[in-house]
Parts: structure tokens; sequence; C-alpha cells
């Protein structure tokens, strides 16, 4: 949705960027203000004035929390987020945010300051002593391997040329975000823009060739066992239903592979769980859409006679130094088109399909389902003893319905919470850069204010979000959020990480967690929470654990306060 032109005068060219950006329906604006943002509050201040439409300002704390925020508000709501940040110290500090957003493809416009290009004499010229050090010779080089475009805006007069081609390439695919500096001096000067013209046309999918398409399905209409890996395919919301049809219609296998969207529900008859290790050296045709690594070549592959076909905007990933999985057909195509061209394609040659395929793979698909059901018996049963993430996963499922948002980044498995609503459940971004959970959270409350957004977490990625400032922003900007963290005192990935490599080395031979892993003493979560006007709960025992989450989830959807839930777990 564009946002309405402005028939307003801007003064500065500062307002002349602010209200391009809300003409091309670009309405919030995510900050984290320096020096270089003094035309910026005067365009705001004089905004009662001007009677300017200008984005929706969104202060934010930390770097972090700033473009994790835009993150999520981008994954609740669809749509291309905008963020501001401090020169090149800002920058620096947003880059580890950076690197999840183009990992995860999200198309965010990212704005920088530039320090003062004049010494004096020039309106924005350097004022504080800071303008020398903040200087780079290259403040866009540390990002420019992660985003899509970069650039200077240099006069005024491209201001509107320069947002249009910004948002461009963040939204063509694949999508991801840009980079624009902002010289102070330029900012500050005098609009000589041109009025608003037509909105620039969102760029449409990349489709696949037809001729492509009747391969896929020709391979799809003879197979013993066709097998979609996927993951990712559900971040476009509408190819899970498209999916689900063609899977239940055609006898197709679907399996999720480090899920990070709900791409079919988990209640559908095709889906065949979340391991693809357990179905993919059976299958003869194996479909990856849009999955960076759909499987460990270290530890499981197709078989060597299956037929192995890669589809995505980008189907080898070109941004990614080294990914050698095997292809025997690759499309170039967005995955909602490329399943909508399959749909009639395989309806030609439906009359060649195995009738019984179909109830082979619903009871493959019994296996993982008689798993989850075990799990749930076991960590419901009366007693007591130690939480696992076992435990804390079969307590989430009992307290979540429908209108919830778990946004995880550690211990929530959707093998357990079995999520069948699209944008139900958002895994951590393939560059797994920690602390993003939290604030891409909040982003998602944001864009969605009347779903209950659960945020879980390890006491490591919590600490890494910069707790302090996620929790004002929740305040701050009433957006209650639940935190659920998983306090098992360590990095539970390095000591992992470790026993994997070297199986039989002295760190597996020793009784004591490797010092590098450890974090203890944490502190008391729960008060961060308590610090912005929240509630915190801490939980020791099992039996405390779901009244926890209760409890909690009162405070958030009927008081519309936050809450954090910090679990003594193993």
């Amino acid at each position: 949705m564009m946002g309405s032109p402005d028939t307003s005068t801007p003064e500065t060219v500062a307002e002349a960027f602010l209200v391009a950006l809300r003409d091309r329906g670009v309405d919030r604006l995510f900050v984290n203000a320096g020096t270089d943002f003094a035309t910026i509050v005067e365009a705001y201040a004089r905004q009662k004035e001007s009677g300017l439409g200008l984005p929706e300002v969104i202060v934010c704390a930390h770097e972090n929390l700033a473009v994790s925020m835009a993150h999520g508000s981008c994954l609740g709501d669809g749509r291309v987020q905008a963020v501001m940040l401090h020169t090149s110290v800002g920058s620096a500090n947003a880059v580890c945010a950076v690197s999840n957003a183009a990992s995860a493809r999200v198309p965010v416009l990212l704005s920088a300051g530039r320090t003062p290009l004049f010494e004096d004499s020039i309106l924005g010229s350097r004022d504080y002593g800071i303008h020398w050090a903040q200087e780079m010779f290259d403040q866009a080089g540390m990002l420019r391997e992660l985003v899509k475009w970069d650039y200077e805006l240099r006069d005024g007069a491209q201001v509107r040329e320069v947002v249009d081609r910004a948002l461009d390439r963040a939204r063509t695919d694949p999508p991801g975000p840009v980079y624009l500096s902002l010289p102070r001096e330029v900012l500050a000067a005098p609009t000589f823009a041109a009025p608003a013209g037509a909105s620039a046309p969102v760029p449409t999918r990349a489709h696949p060739d037809p001729a492509a398409v009747d391969t896929l399905a020709e391979h799809l209409a003879t197979a013993r066992f066709p097998l979609i890996v996927t993951g990712d395919s559900g971040a476009d919301h509408a190819c899970v239903a498209t999916l689900a049809d063609l899977a239940g219609r055609y006898g197709i296998g679907v399996v999720e592979s480090g899920p990070r969207h709900v791409s079919l529900p988990a209640d559908h008859p095709m889906h065949l769980g979340y391991r693809p290790g357990e179905v993919l050296a059976d299958a003869d045709v194996v479909v990856t859409l849009d999955l960076d690594v759909p499987w460990l070549p270290a530890a499981v592959r197709p078989a060597d006679d299956a037929v192995v076909v890669q589809v995505g905007p980008d189907p080898h990933f070109s941004r990614y130094p080294i990914r050698s999985h095997r292809s025997d057909l690759t499309i170039t195509a967005a995955c909602g088109p490329l399943i909508s061209a399959l749909g009639p394609a395989l309806q030609a040659r439906a009359d060649r399909i195995d009738t019984g395929r179909t109830s082979r793979i619903e009871e493959l698909g019994g296996r993982w389902r008689a798993r989850r059901q075990a799990l749930l018996d076991a960590e419901r049963a009366p007693g007591d003893g130690p939480i696992t993430k076992a435990t804390m996963n079969a307590a989430l499922a009992s307290v979540i319905d429908s209108g919830t948002v778990v946004v995880n980044e550690y211990w929530a498995q959707a093998e357990v919470l079995a999520p069948t609503v699209p944008g139900s459940y958002l895994g951590t971004p393939p560059a797994g850069g920690l602390g993003w959970g939290l604030p891409a959270a909040i982003g998602v409350k944001l864009a969605r204010p009347d779903a209950t957004v659960i945020s879980t977490l390890g006491d490591g990625a919590y600490l890494f979000a910069n707790p302090a400032a996620c929790h004002q922003a929740m305040a701050m900007h009433g957006l209650p959020v639940l935190t659920v963290v998983c306090s098992n005192d360590h990095w539970g990935a390095v000591q992992a990480s470790a026993l994997k490599v070297h199986p039989d080395g002295h760190a597996a031979a020793s009784a004591d967690l490797s010092p590098l892993a450890r974090l203890d003493p944490v502190p008391a979560f729960e008060t961060y929470a308590e610090a912005s006007g929240g509630v915190g709960i801490r939980v020791r025992s099992r039996a405390e654990l779901v009244p926890a989450l209760e409890k909690a989830l009162r405070v958030v959807r009927s008081e519309g306060r936050q809450a954090l839930v910090n679990v003594d777990c193993l």
C-alpha cells in the first residue's frame, strides 16, 4: 500500500527525503539518532506547521534493536521498512543485524548520516570534535558485502530518484537490504526536488521457464516418492496454501528443514516433519524450494539415482562463497509462480501418477507425529524433575493458540509446536547473528498489534539482544511481548560444536564445561522486564512452568504489559 502523495512543499532535502519515503509507502522510520540527524530533527519539529506527511518515528536505543525491529516488522506485514543510523559508528553497531537481514532476504532501506564533508562555512559543516574521527574513507564499505546496493546522496535534486532506486533494488527478487549514506550538509540544504511523480512499480516476481516446468512436472508425475524440501517458501504467505493444495492433490511429500517460516501446515497429511535425514535418501525426486541448506552434506544427501531440482529466485545462492549442493535441474523462479505453474502441468499428467504413493507418504508422515505425541505425553505426565528444552516445548505447545506468533532464537521447535498458520512461527535467520530474536519479536508486534507475540531465547541470545534497550522499547512504544528465556548458564552451541568436531578429545573427556562455553553467573533476567514496567517470573521447577506461562500470557493479553519468564533449564 502506498502512502498518500504529499501536497505540501518540503523546504530542506531532509524533509524531501522523508516525504519521498512516505509517498512510496514506507510508513515507519526506525532510528538511533546522532549529530548527523540535525535537520531530520528539525523536519519533525516543523511537521505541525508544514503539514508534511512523514514516516512514523520508532526510536530505538541500539542499532541492533533498530534493524532487527525493522526486520521483524517486515516479517509481520510484508512491507519494506526503513532505518536511519548514526554515521559510521551506528552502521558498525548494525552490521550483525544487517547480516541477518541479508541472509533472510528482508527488504530494508538502511540509511545513515555521513560525517559532515566540510570543516566550516557551510550549513551543517563540522561543529563537534568527533566529526573528524568518525569520518571513514569508505563508510559503506563495511556493509557492501551484505547489502544489494549502496549509494551516497550527493545533491537534493536527485532525492526522489535515489529513494526510488533504493526501494526498487530492495524489493527486486531476491529481496534484501540496501544502504544509503546522507551527508549532513546535503540534508540541511534547501530542496529543489521535483514534485512527486507516479509511484515506482513494485518489481514482479521471477517466473519459471515453461520448458523447465514441463521437465519438473514430468519428473514429479512419474516418481515413486517425490519430495519437496523447504523451510523458507512460507515467507510468501500465499505460497502456503498453494503448496498445500499441490502436495495434497498430487501426492508429494514435504519436509521442512530448519524452518524459518511455516511453509506447510503441520497437520497436512503430506507433511513429513522437520528432519530431512529421515526421508531424503528414499526419495527419487527431490525438489528444494528456495532453501540455502536443504541438507547437511556431511550427514545425509539424496540417493545417487535421485533427480535433484533446485528452485529459487537465486537458486544457487550466489552471495555464498561456496555452496555445492547437487542440482540436476536448476530453475530460477520465485516459489509462488513456480508452484502455480506446476499445478496445470501436473494436472495434464494426472493419469500417470501412481495412485498408491499418497497413502505411502501419509504413512511416513505418521512417524514424526507419533514421536511428537510421545514427547508431549511424556513431558506432561505427573511428576517432577529437571526442566529440559523438551519440557519447555511441551509447555509452550499447551498454552499457545492460532493467534500466537512464536519468534524463535534457540529452543522452540517447530516439530513440537506444529504450527499451522502462515507467519505463526519465525525462526533464526540463516546467518545466525545472535541478538535477533527479541527485537524482531517487538517488530512483529508493531506490525501485527492484535497478535500475541512470544520471543523464545537462550540466555546467550538474550544477552546479545541488548535486553535493557529492548524492554525500554516495548515500554516506550506500547508493544507488550512475552519473552521466555531458557537459562542454562552456558553457550550450548559452543560446547556442542567442540564435541562434534573432537568427539574423543579432551573437552569430551572432561567433566567440566569448557570455560569458553560458560556464561555463569547470569543476571536475574526477569528484573529487566520489571525495570521497564513489566512482569518478571522466575521458574525453577517443572510444576511452575505452565502456570508461569499462563500468568505471563494474561499479563500480555489482558493488561497490555510486557512479561518475561526466566526458566532454569538444562
